[in-house]
């Protein structure tokens, strides 16, 4: 288990939906977010008079990906503007804007910071990315790339916190550093009439289906839009594919909120994933797995 770790979210207006801003302790960075109908009142605070990186973003509206544009500037604010007129860019309705509590940015930074941000972004295939062409700026000192690069670890941290989540891809389901004593353990759905063979596991709090693992295209009223969209999703970003007839392989991992919703996304249709799953030997269900390990946790 990783340490924990401070947000500040401050809500600017008093409102969720108006300009937010948000801060790790500890962390020189800063991130403020609003909705596009906020930009008059945003572009007056003094943060976005400071150089830094920033994304637009524009949520999908007919089951698609949202579409991302990652800039750069000595004033965010003042680019911030000249997208707000400009009809290529007509697709955001959010943007968050990251700089520096410390001034510490340079346009060399921000450069750096745009370019890996644009290949997070194109890596995780949660998202379409606007921009035409991927920045490689490496001109910086190494002392100034380990910082730049430790800066995008919390950048990375942070976004999914307030509510942009397109850079993260599935978490590794090898952890660098196991704790002592511990052991990943992997559930099994093994469904033949279906074409279904699934191996999954859980890593932080998410429960990931491994690569290689295959589901049924087929799908019933009560495959819900939303649990319809993410595979719509996850087939046109190449992260499964089809294969053989009627089903689809996993070509790498992918992170759920609970097993029932992975069940879902492989069956089509409404599970309890929580009796789906199966633990490695077959032996038990993860919802007796659960059980038990609540059992022992209350017996210590």
């Amino acid at each position: 288990m990783g340490k924990g770790r401070s947000v500040r979210l401050y809500l600017a207006e008093g409102s969720a939906t108006g300009i937010l801003t948000a801060e790790i302790i500890n962390w020189t960075g800063h991130v403020l977010s609003a909705p596009r109908t906020r930009l008059d009142a945003a572009i007056r605070r003094e943060e976005l008079d400071r150089t830094g990186v920033y994304l637009l973003h524009g949520d999908s509206h007919e089951g698609d990906l949202p579409s991302v544009y990652v800039g750069e500037g000595d004033s965010i604010g003042s680019r911030l503007r000249s997208h707000a007129s400009d009809p290529d860019k007509d697709f955001w309705d959010r943007f968050v804007a990251i700089t520096s509590k410390d001034m510490n940015l340079t346009k060399a930074h921000v450069r750096y910071l745009e370019g890996k941000l644009i290949g997070l972004l194109q890596a995780a295939r949660k998202s379409k990315v606007v921009n035409r062409t991927q920045p490689d700026f490496e001109r910086l000192p190494e002392a100034d790339i380990a910082d730049m690069d430790s800066f995008l670890d919390e950048i990375q941290l942070i976004l999914p916190v307030i509510g942009i989540d397109v850079l993260r891809r599935p978490a590794t389901t090898t952890p660098v550093e196991p704790a002592p004593r511990t052991q990943a353990v992997t559930f099994r759905i093994d469904h033949p009439a279906k074409g279904i063979a699934a191996r999954a596991t859980e890593v932080d709090g998410e429960f990931v289906v491994l690569s290689g693992s295959t589901g049924s295209l087929q799908s019933s009223p009560s495959f819900g839009d939303k649990a319809r969209m993410l595979r719509d999703q996850a087939m046109e970003s190449g992260r499964i594919v089809p294969s053989g007839s009627g089903n689809f392989t996993l070509r790498e991992d992918i992170a759920f909120d609970s097993p029932s919703a992975a069940a879902v996304f492989l069956f089509g249709t409404s599970r309890n994933g929580r009796t789906d799953w199966l633990m490695s030997d077959g032996m038990e269900t993860y919802a007796a797995f659960k059980a038990r390990q609540l059992d022992a946790t209350a017996a210590t």
